[in-house]
């Protein structure tokens, strides 16, 4: 039978997000229309991320779900991409006995061709490349949103993080060329999108053949008429320079919302993660940046309970968040990933009872900075790009420049314009507004 309908589950990072859109385009491609309720699909790709333990659990909690649907429907092809497929390979088909294919991370470009093997051939296989070799982005992602789009401008990662796994399920580091990226970009704004979003593991190490660097694209990609926004993702505290700094206050359409990893608090444990940087070097690159970008936005990846991480060495880290006073963190409890430097060599010896503990004394600390400092907007003017209804669907949401969201009444028809937006109450994680001006007394008279 040849699959009519398609769904994707994705985990993990926005390079993920974006590799299933690049997936969804190739298999619409192919006519195959997409459905939410995966099942009910004929075909379902489950993208993968092997970075943190949960996220891994998650989705092979997930594909077991699948067991019935599989029966019930022979026919049904299930794949099993990403990053814990190029890092599991055959071992997934020999662990979920109902799934078809395993899908690498270099190989995915073929997704549509790869499914109708399968339909074809009746034959589980795994599809895993050399994770080095060269990569040709298809431009046919199927985009969910129609104003903001995720561009790559790199992949892989030459870091060698003693708990990471990417380096080893992603390859070494790529940078697409400058002229290549300004093309996509001007296709994109071409088509109606407003915003991008820069992917790489390391975007600030990003440099192609002709030796342009970051702050070049950033420059080359604020000349383009008719864009709105340039965000970008993840920048790492070793590749961060001046250049890269200053180009954010330089380019009037790169947002004032620096995402920079520290990881912990702690040299010690820096050293042991083999972060190539010390804490002195990260506050030096944190007053740099708020010097050049007044009132600029700063959010941060922390990992508590690496191995040998004592009680006093975590309190490193509360020290750096009082200081730092992130708007934002992203927080995780250590766990080894078979494969990583710390997994085979450091002994897991933190307790998890600690670990929980201290991520929760994290957690408590970053929730009050956020709020003090969402307060503190109280009262002020942002530009708010509207990105459409609030979950609860009475409201309009969008986002600051520096990437805080705002949740306001107003008329759905300003969906995808910039609106002057006056922040009224400040909640953890969401600002509640009203708009000001001819848009608010649009709102006053309906």
């Amino acid at each position: 039978m040849t699959p009519q309908t398609y769904a994707i589950v994705t985990y993990g990072c926005q390079m993920n997000e974006h590799d299933s859109e690049i997936m969804a385009g190739l298999l619409e491609s192919r006519g195959l229309a997409r459905v939410e309720d995966e099942t009910g699909a004929d075909v379902v790709l489950f993208n993968t991320c092997t970075v943190r333990d949960g996220a891994e659990h998650r989705a092979y909690g997930r594909i077991d779900t699948l067991r019935g649907a599989k029966r019930a429907n022979p026919d049904m092809i299930l794949a099993v991409c990403g990053c814990s497929a190029q890092d599991k390979g055959q071992e997934l088909l020999e662990r979920f006995p109902h799934i078809d294919l395993v899908v690498g991370t270099r190989d995915y470009v073929n997704i549509d061709q790869l499914v109708e093997e399968v339909r074809r051939s009746h034959q589980r296989f795994v599809a895993i490349d050399d994770v080095d070799k060269p990569l040709s982005l298809p431009v046919v992602p199927a985009r969910r949103s129609s104003l903001k789009a995720f561009v790559n401008i790199m992949f892989g990662c030459n870091n060698r993080c003693t708990f990471c796994i990417v380096p080893k399920t992603r390859g070494e580091e790529y940078s697409r060329p400058l002229d290549e990226i300004v093309e996509e970009v001007r296709r994109l704004v071409a088509q109606g999108f407003r915003e991008v979003c820069l992917l790489g593991q390391n975007v600030n190490s990003y440099l192609d053949a002709q030796r342009h660097d970051f702050s070049d694209l950033l420059h080359a990609l604020d000349e383009i008429d008719g864009l709105w926004r340039i965000r970008y993702t993840t920048s790492n505290p070793k590749s961060a320079r001046h250049r890269h700094l200053a180009a954010i206050a330089e380019c009037s359409k790169v947002m004032e919302n620096l995402h920079l990893p520290v990881q912990s608090g702690n040299n010690r444990i820096l050293r042991a993660m083999k972060r190539a940087y010390n804490i002195e070097r990260y506050k030096f690159l944190v007053a740099l940046y708020r010097d050049l970008v007044p009132g600029g936005a700063l959010t941060t990846d922390m990992i508590v309970g690496f191995p040998t991480e004592t009680e006093a060495e975590f309190s490193d880290t509360m020290r750096l968040v009082e200081q730092m006073r992130f708007d934002q963190q992203f927080m995780f409890m250590y766990s080894p990933r078979r494969g990583t430097v710390a997994a085979d060599t450091l002994r897991n010896d933190v307790p998890l009872a600690a670990k929980k503990d201290r991520l929760q004394r994290l957690i408590t600390l970053q929730e009050e900075i956020s709020l003090e400092l969402n307060r503190a907007e109280e009262g002020r003017v942002h530009e708010v790009l509207v990105e459409g209804p609030s979950r609860r669907g009475d409201d309009l949401m969008g986002r600051t420049r520096t990437d805080k969201t705002v949740v306001f009444p107003g008329d759905p028809a300003l969906v995808g314009q910039l609106v002057p937006v006056r922040i009224a109450q400040a909640c953890g994680h969401t600002l509640r507004g009203e708009l000001v001006g001819a848009d608010a007394a649009k709102v006053a008279a309906g």
